[in-house]
């Protein structure tokens, strides 16, 4: 399993992380790859455009080392290289490792813009086909259609957990890479938050704050403080631990600061197959709570 950072918290985005401050942010990065991180992920979308400067500019800092940097772009009738530019342009001096299709619409035809990206693969943009957030039914029917995707990204954990084994089975038999995001549900499951009043960014919009899912959540968190306590450890440090049990192919780790970024990358919990029933019985039961409310994590309409 490899670990990469991911870059969503680097600077506000969509209502998210809106009091991130921009040079802890860039301490982050620093300290990610002085630590040994060799991967990074980032989208267009995050902090429009900004987050990606930022990322190539402190990766500039070190030019004896390489570094796997994956993008995203977001569905559009346009080119697909004309759409990347700006991507290529403030990433400049690393190479685009997987780029994805970031938040598919069913208002666009998806699998014209993965055959687009294929394409650039070939002559060397760069080196993977990847999907982020495409749910298992449209997955299954484009790799059914022949359209080549070389890695799915998606949330795994225990806030979200829906059709998460029968992801990563039809992904092991199709040869398709998992990678893992929000491995600690954007924080929700460090114990801090029980109700949408605690935060104050769009983390309180999410669905588990929902009347029909508020119970479930807190019981979850219930579940996992218990756990933490017998290994006095975090319950970030849970959440992770669960995540690697699932053992997606990489694991997208966040940090708003240097402190979070190295406890999350000491963390080395293992669970016993007890810890990992009770855990994951709490999370289906929020799931089965949510069924009513959203499709995926984030109430997406696609």
């Amino acid at each position: 399993m490899q670990t990469y950072l991911g870059t969503w918290q680097v600077s506000p985005s969509d209502g998210f992380w809106t009091d991130q401050d921009l040079s802890t942010s860039e301490a982050v990065l620093s300290s990610a790859v002085r630590l040994g991180i060799k991967g990074f992920d980032t989208a267009q979308s995050y902090g429009k455009g900004r987050t990606e400067q930022i990322l190539g500019k402190i990766l500039r800092r070190f030019p004896d080392k390489s570094f796997a940097v994956d993008t995203k772009i977001m569905p559009s009738s346009r080119n697909v290289l004309d759409v990347l530019k700006p991507s290529l342009n403030s990433l400049s001096t690393v190479n685009i490792d997987c780029l994805y299709l970031h938040w598919p619409s069913k208002s666009f035809d998806n699998a014209d813009i993965l055959k687009q990206i294929s394409s650039l693969k070939e002559v060397g943009v760069c080196r993977k086909v990847g999907v982020c957030n495409l749910p298992l039914e449209m997955l299954q029917e484009y790799v059914s259609a022949g359209v080549q995707i070389d890695r799915l990204q998606r949330p795994i954990s225990l806030l979200w957990t829906r059709e998460i084994a029968e992801t990563m089975s039809f992904c092991r038999t199709h040869g398709i890479e998992v990678a893992a995001y929000s491995p600690t549900g954007m924080g929700l499951l460090s114990g801090k938050y029980h109700s949408a009043s605690d935060l104050h960014d769009a983390r309180s919009t999410l669905f588990c704050f929902d009347s029909s899912c508020i119970g479930a959540f807190n019981d979850l968190i219930a579940v996992i403080k218990s756990v933490s306590g017998s290994h006095h450890c975090s319950c970030t440090a849970v959440a992770l631990a669960w995540v690697r049990h699932i053992n997606p192919d990489i694991i997208i780790l966040g940090a708003r600061n240097t402190s979070q970024l190295k406890e999350n990358l000491s963390s080395a919990v293992v669970l016993s197959e007890s810890e990992i029933t009770d855990l994951s019985l709490a999370a289906s039961s929020l799931d089965k709570a949510s069924k009513g409310v959203c499709e995926n994590i984030f109430s997406y309409n696609w």
